[in-house]
């Protein structure tokens, strides 16, 4: 069956992504411009994107909103991807950045539930979100859905999102740690213990003790 795929597009990235919107078209995708709430393209009601270019990417990695955004993004599609748009490798070479923080942060995105993909150029996404939009409605009802997602702003939602940051916790689990230890300090003192709530294991626990007791090493020299 031949598949028009249609794409949402956030009307802020449109502006930066006009190369991409004219390889979509020509690709034969239906192009659809509007405000998101959260990602940078809707590929199916499952699968929501966020780009940044390598050079975006390195620039906010010291910050939480990066992290902040990508994992807003798994909580509302259950296919959440990344895109790095650039040739990483060669960037590194006159970034005053350390791999190792950039390879980090890339892990942590990933062991979070969230796929990363590397693109050489805003041709090349182009092409992949053309693809994935492809195979995903080839399915009935699965056209893109745009899903709202209202910004983080009360105490109660950082707290879910702390520690629903960890691995595989997530917003439900964090609600119900938080509802049986109170505060996030108390939960995580007593990590070990959430093993009495349904659906967190000791293979969870393992991997939060790893995180949560695991000296960091930071590096900040070229190697």
């Amino acid at each position: 069956m031949i598949v028009v795929p249609k794409i949402v597009v956030d009307s802020k990235e449109a502006t930066y992504a006009r190369t991409i919107l004219m390889n979509l078209k020509k690709f034969g995708a239906i192009v659809k411009i509007m405000p998101l709430t959260i990602g940078d393209y809707v590929a199916s009601k499952d699968v929501g994107i966020e780009r940044k270019t390598v050079n975006d990417f390195l620039n906010t990695l010291t910050k939480r909103d990066l992290f902040t955004q990508v994992l807003m993004l798994r909580e509302v599609y259950p296919k959440a991807i990344l895109i790095l748009e650039g040739n990483l490798g060669s960037v590194l070479r006159y970034r005053k950045v350390h791999p190792n923080s950039v390879y980090g942060a890339i892990a942590s995105i990933v062991r979070s539930g969230i796929a990363v993909v590397p693109t050489a150029s805003p041709k090349e996404t182009a092409r992949f979100l053309y693809l994935v939009a492809s195979q995903e409605q080839r399915e009935e009802g699965r056209r893109p859905e745009i899903k709202v997602v209202k910004k983080v702003e009360s105490l109660e939602e950082l707290q879910i999102l702390f520690l629903s940051s960890l691995p595989r916790i997530g917003h439900e689990k964090a609600v119900a740690i938080l509802k049986m230890f109170k505060t996030p300090m108390n939960a995580i003192n007593n990590f070990r213990a959430w093993r009495r709530i349904r659906g967190i294991g000791e293979d969870t626990i393992r991997r939060v003790e790893r995180v949560l007791m695991t000296e960091f090493k930071y590096q900040n020299k070229e190697e």
